[in-house]
């Protein structure tokens, strides 16, 4: 999730008891780096016009929109996740509305939006948000979702200091958390309190309030998500840990992950579940290390896949982005394959790559109609145990320009052998951009991404695009999931990026749910899909 906004908007002063104070500075933290969340919480709202008469529709054959327009207090509701166990689905989505609310505890100041599904997603429940007990965080979207069982969704978000923090009252601190939803047996929905997951340290000093230097190792926490196994029932977090430099960082960001043994009752998850984060990969003096995804093991080991020299490559020298992969097994604090002393690069003999493994970023394109402008590659992962691989699909621009999806088996000692194979069946120079990866209990593989093959290179109506293969190497056909496109140069948003850093996909049996922001309503929407 790479944060490249433009723009500033303020959020009314009558939405909150006293002005907000300013926002720190973020140090040596580079904001063309951070999250959509990350963003928004340092710089504010950064919006596009406001179309005001946006048509609602809750449906377009297939695709159906999780959200509810109506219950919406601003236009932006992009960068989707879901989990889904049966016939009960879970998606999660940024939402613009939360900036407006004012207190925190207030369920709709959440920026995270969740709806619900138990019906194969045929319709969903707008849930509003995630609970808040504390008026000094607030929810800050990025949001994943994992099934724990049929009755029970780990939902994770950014979980940062409020925008207008008592420090009186108590710390105000750069977290990351997760929330249970439980789902009872007639359908009714129970959220918990967060459950901090990682901690980046008390925001209150570096805004004086109290006085007194910052923290030397003050960090924003950001890029969260999440997976589980069933198997070991363990639950994992990634993300990157952006010092902001007080103790002399760089703020090129280190690769972390967190672990629980998720308790038989999964609602009594508690902070002191989770292990001390172990560090996948270290924060480096230049190279920015981000974007990092997990997936779990049936024994716990955690599989981690994240984008090396995104931004940085613009500055370094370097034009290439590395995509690597690292293990760090059960119960151990560090990887003991893929770390800083054996590196494995998964896109090491790409197609006009360098000869360590480096290709082309879609980073270095302005994409048109995304408000970001510049994209990413940022890797996703998943464990194929009736396989016996581990499964990474990413973009880059490596044979054309606006990019292709690229799929890679790996076996589970990550050794790189194996071919790198294209996803998209297409040569057409159009975009594609964003995907996520999950595998069925069968071991097929699951793909889903932006994609503009059929308006051409230079058009910016997007479709959403799928495809299921029963080998990493085996070749499937692509098929179309949105039942018409989205024109994203004509779509309003108040949030940025008005199509999110990413798209996901959740597979269950055989059978998958697909959730992207679509905009046929004139304003972004999660929109959930199933195939």
């Amino acid at each position: 999730m790479a944060g490249r906004g433009a723009g500033l908007a303020v959020v009314p002063r009558s939405a909150w008891a006293a002005d907000p104070p300013a926002r720190p500075a973020p140090g040596r933290i580079d904001l063309n780096g951070v999250s959509s969340g990350a963003r928004t919480w340092f710089l504010g709202l950064q919006s596009g016009p406001v179309r005001p008469d946006a048509a609602r529709r809750l449906a377009f054959g297939g695709n159906v929109d999780a959200n509810d327009p109506q219950a919406d207090l601003a236009a932006g509701q992009s960068e989707t996740a879901i989990a889904a166990s049966g016939r009960t689905v879970v998606a999660a989505w940024n939402d613009a509305s939360g900036l407006l609310v004012a207190p925190t505890t207030d369920v709709r100041a959440s920026l995270t939006g969740v709806g619900l599904s138990t019906n194969g997603a045929r319709s969903f429940r707008d849930l509003i948000g995630l609970r808040n007990d504390n008026a000094n965080q607030q929810w800050f979207g990025d949001p994943t979702v994992v099934a724990i069982d049929a009755h029970h969704f780990a939902i994770g978000s950014l979980y940062l200091p409020s925008v207008n923090p008592d420090c009186t009252a108590g710390p105000a601190r750069f977290e990351v958390a997760v929330e249970i939803l439980t789902v009872g047996s007639t359908g009714t929905a129970t959220l918990g309190l967060p459950v901090v997951v990682a901690d980046g340290g008390d925001l209150c000093p570096l805004i004086g309030n109290p006085p007194g230097p910052p923290a030397p190792d003050l960090a924003f926490l950001d890029k969260e998500w999440l997976s589980y196994n069933s198997h070991s029932r363990v639950l994992a977090m990634s993300y990157a840990r952006l010092f902001f430099g007080f103790g002399g960082q760089s703020g090129a960001g280190q690769v972390e992950v967190a672990r629980a043994m998720v308790p038989a009752d999964p609602a009594t998850l508690s902070a002191s579940s989770f292990q001390s984060p172990a560090v996948v990969w270290p924060e480096e003096k230049v190279d920015a290390n981000t974007g990092a995804y997990v997936s779990v093991a049936d024994n716990g080991d955690a599989y981690v896949a994240w984008e090396r020299n995104i931004t940085s490559n613009l500055r370094d020298g370097d034009p290439y982005v590395y995509i690597h992969v690292a293990r760090v097994p059960a119960g151990q604090s560090t990887p003991d394959v893929g770390g800083p002393a054996d590196p494995h690069v998964v896109t090491t003999g790409q197609v006009n790559s360098s000869p360590a493994g480096g290709v082309k970023s879609l980073g270095n394109v302005a994409i048109a109609g995304y408000s970001r402008g510049l994209g990413q590659d940022f890797p996703r992962i998943a464990v194929d145990a009736p396989l016996g691989k581990v499964v990474v699909g990413w973009n880059d621009a490596s044979a054309h320009p606006l990019g292709d999806i690229w799929l890679r088996g790996l076996p589970m000692d990550l050794r790189i052998t194996g071919p790198i194979a294209k996803v998209n069946d297409d040569n057409s120079f159009a975009l594609h951009f964003l995907p996520a990866v999950s595998v069925r209990s069968d071991g097929s593989i699951a793909t889903s991404w932006y994609d503009r093959r059929i308006g051409g290179p230079n058009s910016v109506d997007t479709e959403y695009f799928g495809e299921t293969r029963a080998t990493p190497t085996g070749s499937g056909h692509d098929f179309r999931i949105t039942t018409g496109p989205t024109n994203w140069n004509s779509t309003s948003s108040f949030i940025n990026p008005n199509f999110g850093d990413y798209t996901d996909n959740a597979s269950t049996g055989t059978t998958t749910y697909y959730t992207w922001s679509d905009g046929r309503i004139g304003v972004p929407q999660p929109f959930v899909d199933r195939g």
